[in-house]
């Protein structure tokens, strides 16, 4: 799955996911961060925050 998800390393990580797989990556991310976050790695963590709100972003703009 997280092959998948984070695509390849020339892409934005922003555009590293499909479409169809949005939702899913929203969910990992989100467990992703609380994970870091319980670990004291609050860098990794708000790297996950980022991402989540791209790919939030990105479902209203794509999916509607």
């Amino acid at each position: 799955m997280s092959t998948k998800l984070n695509g390849s390393k020339f892409s934005r990580p922003g555009d590293r996911c499909p479409t169809e797989l949005l939702p899913t990556a929203i969910r990992y991310e989100r467990a992703r961060g609380r994970v870091f976050q319980e670990l004291g790695d609050h860098t990794r963590a708000s790297q996950c925050a980022d991402l989540v709100d791209i790919y939030e972003r990105r479902v209203q703009l794509e999916c509607f």
